[in-house]
């Protein structure tokens, strides 16, 4: 779109010298070092790093051309990986905050956390949009339907090569842990800050799941639960790895993850942690799953809820 203002772009380096202030950098990064290793996949959509950079830097333009700036909101309701991927990278790149929301909560639900959180712009998995659209839609919102030729129709938006500068504190997702319910905890939404989910995912790659660049990371956890958990998409993008979601077995309850390695296919399981706070939260976490072959340490950022954690922030 012309005379769209771009931000500066700030794009940390390699040997970890430039100080990070954006968590899209950590895509950014892997895109420019490994550009053709997996970076998601569900079902047979896979993306490698370039796709998913470049998916994402055309959401982050037409958002930017819908006027979305620095601190709006911006909720996703999706379950599809690369979409979602694509979707949250865009908002984190022009400094909007990404409104993380389970598609499988319902309508009501859902337009109670939409009021609550006031996103400008609203992402719906299509299957549910019906009802959803309805519920969320207002003049100063707008809701957009996210199906299986959604992100043909992305690779038509502006592109936004660039990143908006932060200081680091600043707010980069809201989330509820599960335990919330309408009526009961959905004002207890967490909002948590870039150099906070940097801090975990860093912890996640070095501490627990010891991953390096081609890492596969398989999982059956839904991946917007995958954002504010220790163990999820903001590690593997750091380390330059991929992940892939599957389907729990029929008849399974928990979480499965397992993490095949980049030299050979060993089928070492990884830590599941589910933090005490509920799905989302980067609390203290506790086992699901504890393999003897893999060194273990479990836990959140800290062991605690972050300091930019608020309830109730409107």
């Amino acid at each position: 779109m012309i005379g769209i203002q771009f931000a500066p772009s700030m794009v940390i380096d390699p040997t970890g010298k430039t100080k990070m202030n954006n968590l899209a950098t950590h895509l950014l990064n892997s895109a420019r070092r490994f550009p053709s290793h997996l970076a998601v996949r569900q079902g047979r959509q896979p993306w490698t790093y370039a796709d998913l950079e470049e998916r994402s830097s055309r959401v982050a333009g037409g958002l930017l051309a819908h006027g979305i700036r620095p601190g709006d909101r911006v909720a996703v309701v999706v379950n599809n990986v690369p979409a979602f991927a694509s979707l949250y990278y865009g908002a984190l790149r022009i400094g909007a905050v990404a409104v993380l929301l389970d598609p499988n909560l319902g309508p009501e639900t859902i337009r109670h956390r939409v009021e609550l959180t006031g996103p400008r712009v609203v992402f719906a998995a299509e299957e549910g949009f019906g009802p959803i659209a309805p519920a969320v839609t207002s003049p100063r919102r707008l809701c957009v339907p996210v199906g299986p030729g959604f992100m043909d129709q992305v690779v038509l938006w502006p592109r936004c090569p660039t990143l908006t500068h932060h200081r680091g504190d600043e707010p980069a997702v809201v989330l509820w842990p599960s335990a919330a319910t309408v009526g009961g905890g959905d004002e207890d939404f967490l909002e948590l800050g870039h150099r906070t989910l940097a801090t975990a995912a860093l912890r996640a790659v070095s501490d627990i799941l010891f991953l390096a660049p081609g890492d596969t990371l398989v999982t059956t956890t839904p991946i917007h639960g995958l954002v504010g958990q220790t163990c999820g998409l903001n590690a593997t993008v750091l380390a330059g790895a991929g992940i892939v979601r599957t389907v729990s077995p029929l008849g399974s309850n928990g979480v499965s993850m397992e993490i095949h390695r980049s030299r050979g296919r060993t089928g070492v399981s990884a830590p599941a942690v589910a933090p005490s706070g509920g799905k989302g939260s980067p609390g203290r976490g506790r086992p699901l799953r504890r393999p003897a072959s893999v060194p273990q340490r479990f836990g959140g950022v800290g062991g605690r809820r972050p300091a930019q954690g608020h309830r109730g922030v409107r």
